[in-house]
């Protein structure tokens, strides 16, 4: 797992430019793609309608740059995690 953690660190760097994420918030990525990678959109969509009635717009704000950091980092999802990362985002913005 550190291992994966570094190549995560070393690909949101280079994307995210003078960005640079903790430990944690490193760790809250690879947590969030192990969470959703095998799950269909249609249960992202209805957990996410479900979740979204508890956050603050901040934490939805917050969430959404995660999500496109996260989008940023090439090779790192598949087509299939990067329509789940854009399905995401779009219910966090509404």
């Amino acid at each position: 797992m550190a291992k994966d953690l570094s190549k995560i660190n070393k690909k949101l760097a280079e994307a995210a430019g003078s960005i640079n994420p903790t430990d944690e918030q490193m760790a809250q990525f690879a947590k969030m793609v192990s969470k959703y990678k095998n799950k269909s959109l249609e249960e992202i969509e209805a957990e996410i309608n479900q979740m979204m009635s508890n956050f603050s717009r901040a934490q939805k704000d917050d969430f959404i740059q995660k999500l496109q950091m996260l989008k940023q980092m090439q090779g790192l999802l598949d087509r299939n995690q990067m329509k789940k990362v854009d399905l995401f985002i779009r219910l966090l913005s509404q």
